[in-house]
């Protein structure tokens, strides 16, 4: 357990898997979720808390909204109340990480102190984590097929599934867009990441901005995953390994620890995600995921704690890609959280015969949702090898699928920069292998990076993505509201669509099931009597676009 990669030919690789593990830091405390009710004095000046934390977006994140969202900021980007979190700490628990996309603190504490906190008047209710337990991918046995590529050398046939090289010659590398990839640790050093171009860093375990591996902190191989998994997107070393965005600009979040016997790191997952949006990040790349101590039925979109923060990413305009899971052939036999959300982008892995692998995660979700989304390779990829600073070796689960398409998705964003989130996920998924009859082994099938760039939506003017985006609007009135309240939707074209309803916490108080909604604007009447005061986001999820509005309730 204490090395990334055990040295045999025999095993094809596994990426995460998920099993469960103990508590490492002490049986007198356990890790905890602390949701608050509301976002204290943020929630009654409502307008003016808004209008800060517009101001505060940094140019790349407004930048990056503004193509895809109708409101800049809502209650999401509302700071957690100071006070409440210094009350958590006067219990004596310690505050690990705190999110304002969840409306949380994750504390480490005692029974005791964890009584005290449930009996705090704002906080909506305490909740344990969820543990887990990574499986480590193994070295695949070498292919005995030539070299086909002198550049690419054994890199050539995970790209040229995707036909990743015929972008490559159009002159696409992923320059100006900025990738942030989750995981283990990242060994930079690497040959292959001597061009990499590098934005920012961050551990959150540790709180630094060091993220390979340190004596005595992290265990030996720590950094081991993450290397390989970032190879296979964006690193580049001629004649050995050349990722799909080796051009692109990246944050490396480290967020995992993989030393046995830890409390799952969810707290950070969450915590990196807000950190990229906050930098502007275009796309987040995560090879990880969670399921144990879940059951099926959670896999339904919203309840994992990692699916909900990753709802939030999508509607900031982060195009999220995460792996489908390596869960096919054990007892779970499900795709994992967060590949359960919805509007990202779930991967698969096939063979290098195109075949699904044995390993690949199935379909559907708990509520009856295709999944995965697309497949790329997932078997025999040439990857970094992290045990040298320039060796190369051939490593396979849905964890190498993952950064391919995440690199396929950043060619496509370099070459239409207009283009929202979810137009590039509409533009992969529909010209997918299987795009005309998805199913939950492929989704909508092996990626082709050509047709996905060369996808023309409707409505196109001079080359321009459609208007859908831009023109799509959701707005609510009265505001503030005490009884009923209208939502008002424009639509420019015919469009299969829900409306749901979300407090602070993050959880849906109300759903309109999925209708089709006619060119125009559309008014729909709610009684919100029954909620109770506080501030409340509208969505309106379509597979092209959405918008979102907020509501406050005062009684």
């Amino acid at each position: 357990m204490k090395s990334v990669f055990l040295r045999t030919a025999l095993v094809v690789a596994l990426a995460f898997m998920l099993w469960p593990i103990g508590i490492a830091r002490g049986a007198e405390t356990t890790p905890q979720w602390v949701y608050f009710r509301d976002k204290g004095t943020a929630t009654v000046n409502l307008v003016k808390a808004l209008d800060q934390a517009e101001e505060e977006l940094s140019p790349r994140c407004r930048a990056r909204r503004e193509k895809s969202m109708s409101v800049l900021a809502d209650e999401f980007d509302l700071p957690v109340h100071r006070e409440y979190v210094q009350s958590v700490r006067q219990t004596g628990a310690k505050v690990r990480t705190v999110s304002k996309w969840l409306n949380a603190v994750s504390i480490e504490a005692t029974a005791n102190q964890i009584e005290a906190i449930e009996h705090l008047s704002f906080v909506g209710r305490v909740e344990p984590f969820r543990l887990r337990r990574t499986d480590r991918f193994e070295p695949s046995p070498c292919p005995a097929s030539r070299l086909d590529d002198p550049d690419y050398g054994p890199s050539f046939r995970q790209n040229e599934i995707c036909r990743i090289p015929e972008l490559h010659a159009r002159g696409l590398s992923g320059r100006g867009v900025l990738i942030c990839f989750l995981d283990t640790g990242f060994l930079l050093t690497h040959r292959a990441f001597d061009s990499l171009n590098v934005a920012a860093t961050r551990d959150f375990i540790f709180g630094d901005s060091v993220v390979h591996d340190e004596v005595g902190q992290d265990s030996a191989g720590q950094h081991g995953h993450g290397t390989v998994v970032l190879s296979a997107a964006a690193g580049y070393r001629d004649g050995s390994l050349i990722g799909p965005a080796y051009s692109a600009d990246v944050l490396l979040a480290k967020t995992e620890w993989t030393a046995s016997e830890t409390a799952v790191e969810e707290d950070y997952f969450v915590a990196a995600l807000e950190w990229a949006d906050s930098l502007g990040t275009d796309i987040v790349s995560s090879s990880l995921g969670y399921h144990d101590w879940y059951t099926f039925e959670d896999m339904d979109g919203q309840t994992a704690v990692t699916t909900q923060a990753v709802n939030v990413a999508v509607s900031r305009g982060i195009l999220v890609v995460t792996a489908a899971g390596n869960s096919r052939d054990n007892d779970w036999g499900h795709i994992i959280a967060p590949a359960d959300a919805d509007s990202i982008l779930a991967t698969g892995a096939v063979d290098t015969m195109l075949a699904i692998t044995w390993f690949s995660s199935p379909g559907p979700t708990a509520d009856g949702r295709i999944k995965p989304d697309v497949c790329a390779l997932g078997e025999y990829v040439y990857s970094a090898d992290p045990a040298t600073t320039d060796g190369y070796f051939w490593v396979g689960g849905t964890s190498l699928s993952t950064p391919l398409v995440a690199g396929i998705a950043a060619l496509i964003l370099e070459a239409h920069p207009n283009w929202t989130a979810q137009q590039v996920r509409t533009a992969m998924m529909s010209t997918a292998s299987r795009a005309s009859d998805p199913d939950n082994n492929f989704g909508w099938g092996i990626v082709d990076g050509v047709a996905a760039a060369d996808y023309v939506f409707d409505s196109v003017t001079n080359g321009e993505p459609p208007a859908v985006p831009a023109a799509l609007a959701l707005r609510s009135y009265p505001n503030p509201v005490n009884g009923r309240v209208t939502l008002s939707l424009t639509v420019p074209h015919a469009i299969t669509g829900r409306i749901e309803i979300y407090d602070l916490l993050g959880r849906r108080v109300f759903a309109w099931p999925e209708n089709e909604w006619p060119a125009g604007e559309q008014h729909l009447t709610l009684n919100v009597s029954t909620l109770p005061s506080g501030a409340y986001v509208a969505r309106f999820a379509s597979f092209h676009a959405s918008a979102v509005t907020r509501i406050a309730i005062v009684k």
